[in-house]
């Protein structure tokens, strides 16, 4: 193959034989004749005939050779530099102290502090032997850094086999930046590595520092940039009730549009489990996930199974459908397997089929809703959404008068598996008239009328319908006023409901459609706020409170619960003084008890970013608890709910963050009823360069749980199961 060099001297040198010329002769001579014709024929046939596409060696261009000193031998085609020597061509460049090259061949043998690179990858070497067509050869006593992966290898002997692939002999391996004294390596009899695909090695020995740690005969690793099957990092962990735990999972890359992970678990004494995750992606307007779960109980002598599957489809850009199932067999499957606090105290799960329209004024949809109740012994009597359909037409002007309509229907079917079978259609047209006032205050009288029709009775009636009539006046105004630095805003509405409603027989109560009752109500609330801007002019609300009442105009209060002209008073703060602090609460307060029913907290506090802090209480106090909103309006406090249990706990987390990579977190939650803390956590981690390092220890109420978590930067880790 030929190749064209250019010197440092400036000089070009074609390293294919150059073409002699032809010399002039008489046209007279007829042997001189022929020969001309032949020349010729051979010259049309050169001309006409196909050329060879060009390599790739021709395509990257010229090689360009630069030293201090320069010697070009014919004879052998070989050319030799010395001193400060640079080989480059195209994105390739060689650095040494000395170097042969061979012209025709491409051979180059470069010796004495070789530095190497193609563009990507970088070497090290004390001699290198490699082709300049292929960029393959053989490092000595080497070193290579692969950019895409923060991979650093070194070896006695490094064989560039391809230009992704690597043997080694005697080789080393890390991620880490240190090479001198890496906080991890492992060391091989032979290293194989080809990059987006696996690194083998045989005789390994892992190392931190100078320490040996352990020996493996054999180790396969992926060290990829894409997705690729193979196994995960085990997950480990110890529970003083069940014992040793370990969970390892596999991976499976399909293809581009989805994978999979397959997991197989031992919880000690608990049993053993398996699962799978199953993820695609068709489109970026359709997408979804699959997960399930098996698990042998042997301690209770149950089989338990999850599932859990979610779709998402954009049908348009008004038209969104969203499929999402949970179900488990055991309604104590989460209370008695889950480590995550959240979902063991979760009461009920639903399964949704949700399809939406949203247009300019208008919304529609269809709800299918399957809702599981975990605190029951038998799901046989909860009522099940199968299907709903609903329509909005949401503040839609009159042609030009100053006239708003408003419509909201919804037709439903409700069953169960221990016989309900009952259908519901409601229909609520509304008209509005919106009447400016002075001071910005606005005054808008809204009437309605509400049907709803059921095609049968709570107990023996047939096809039953209830008419109710809503009418009422909301007066709101508006005052501000600057102070400081920021502006004070007083928004003081006034809502004047009357509720008429006219029934047939005894309605089956399920949902607060079927709740409704005679009313006659005024609720005031008062909001306050504070805003100021921030450096970049956005504004920021440092102070939100909002107290709510509402006044029972009925001569005797209809609701069976609420025997109280005055409702609650209830009170809701946000607090945000300075940017790192805020503060939320929302209490309820009975007005004849003289006493707080409910009151709850969350104030986060970021003290810098080393240092955070959260709290959060709940309580509430056993008995009922006001209706907050109804259908009719958002801050209305009307009848007293259902009887609640009492709840009273706190819970608090702190996040300590070192500027030397180590984060300490507690998390803490204490039951005041019971006086008792029903779960603490410990987590300890070190974050460095390469590799990271997690203690932790979860202090349940009635089992314990050890877990750790060593990462590697280029090889993962080993973790603990969360």
């Amino acid at each position: 193959m030929a190749h064209r060099l250019t010197l440092s001297q400036g000089r070009e040198h074609p390293l294919s034989d150059r073409l002699s010329g032809i010399s002039p002769v008489s046209n007279q001579n007829p042997l001189l004749f022929k020969k001309r014709l032949f020349i010729f024929i051979c010259l049309l046939f050169l001309l006409f005939y196909p050329k060879p596409a060009r390599s790739e060696t021709e395509e990257k261009g010229p090689i360009y050779l630069k030293s201090d000193s320069l010697q070009y031998f014919k004879e052998t085609d070989i050319y030799l530099a010395v001193g400060s020597v640079i080989i480059e061509q195209g994105a390739l460049k060689v650095k040494a102290d000395s170097a042969r090259l061979k012209g025709e061949s491409g051979e180059v043998d470069a010796f004495g502090n070789v530095h190497f690179s193609d563009g990507e990858n970088a070497f090290e070497a004390r001699r290198v032997l490699f082709n300049i067509d292929t960029q393959l050869g053989v490092l000595y006593q080497g070193k290579l850094f692969i950019k895409s992966d923060n991979y650093y290898i070194n070896g006695e002997k490094i064989v560039r086999m391809a230009l992704d692939r690597y043997e080694l002999k005697i080789g080393n391996f890390t991620a880490c930046d240190c090479q001198e004294n890496p906080a991890w390596r492992i060391q091989a009899g032979e290293l194989n590595l080809q990059l987006d695909n696996y690194l083998f090695a045989k005789n390994v020995v892992f190392y931190v520092k100078d320490v040996p740690i352990f020996y493996l005969p054999y180790f396969i690793y992926p060290v990829k940039t894409e997705r690729q099957s193979g196994l995960l990092v085990p997950h480990i962990g110890y529970s003083s009730l069940y014992g040793f735990r370990y969970r390892q999972e596999f991976f499976w890359a399909i293809s581009k549009q989805q994978d999979a992970t397959f997991a197989l678990e031992h919880r000690g004494k608990k049993g053993e489990g398996l699962g799978l995750e199953y993820r695609y992606v068709l489109s970026r307007k359709s997408f979804g996930q699959l997960n399930t779960m098996y698990f042998k109980d042997r301690e209770n002598k149950v089989d338990r199974w999850e599932v859990r599957y979610t779709h998402d489809q954009r049908l348009s850009d008004r038209v969104r459908a969203k499929l999402d199932i949970s179900y488990i067999n055991e309604n104590d499957s989460f209370r008695d397997l889950s480590d995550r606090t959240a979902e063991r105290a979760l009461q009920n799960i639903e399964s949704n089929l949700f399809v939406t329209y949203h247009g300019e004024v208008s919304f529609a949809y269809l709800l299918a809703r399957y809702t599981q109740d975990l605190l029951s012994l038998s799901n046989n009597q909860t009522p099940q959404k199968l299907p709903e359909i609903g329509y909005n037409l949401i503040e839609y002007r009159l042609g030009e008068s100053p006239v708003y309509f408003n419509f909201e229907s919804t037709a439903v079917n409700f069953w169960s598996e221990g016989g309900l079978n009952l259908q519901r259609m409601d229909f609520y047209p509304k008209l509005s008239l919106p009447i400016p006032l002075t001071s910005g205050a606005n005054l808008t009288p809204w009437a309605g009328f509400r049907e709803t029709w059921y095609s049968e009775g709570a107990l023996t009636e047939p096809s039953i319908s209830r008419a109710v009539f809503p009418a009422g006046i909301t007066l709101d105004g508006r005052t501000a006023m600057d102070i400081g630095a920021g502006r004070y805003v007083f928004n003081p509405t006034l809502f004047y409901e009357n509720i008429l409603v006219e029934e047939e027989g005894d309605i089956l109560q399920i949902d607060a459609i079927d709740a409704l009752h005679d009313r006659e109500s005024l609720t005031l609330t008062l909001m306050q706020r504070y805003i100021t801007l921030d450096e970049k002019g956005i504004p920021q609300e440092k102070l939100g409170l909002r107290f709510t009442e509402t006044l029972h105009l009925d001569t005797i209060p209809t609701a069976a619960l609420n025997t109280r002209r005055f409702s609650d008073l209830r009170a809701e703060l946000h607090l945000q003084p300075w940017t790192p602090v805020s503060l939320h609460v929302d209490s309820f307060y009975d007005v004849y008890d003289n006493r707080f029913i409910a009151w709850n907290t969350d104030l986060q506090i970021v003290f810098s970013s080393y240092l955070s802090l959260s709290i959060t209480q709940r309580e509430t106090r056993d008995g009922t608890l006001a209706q907050k909103g109804d259908l009719f309006n958002p801050y209305y406090l009307g009848d007293r709910e259902a009887v609640t249990p009492a709840i009273d706990f706190l819970s608090e987390e702190i996040a300590i963050t070192t500027p030397w990579g180590i984060r300490f977190i507690n998390r803490a939650y204490y039951d005041v009823d019971q006086s008792k803390v029903v779960e603490i956590d410990y987590i300890l981690e070190f974050q460095a360069q390469c590799w990271a390092l997690g203690l932790s220890y979860l202090d349940f109420h009635d089992r314990d749980e050890f877990s750790f978590l060593i990462t590697l930067k280029g090889l993962g880790g080993f973790s603990p199961e969360q």
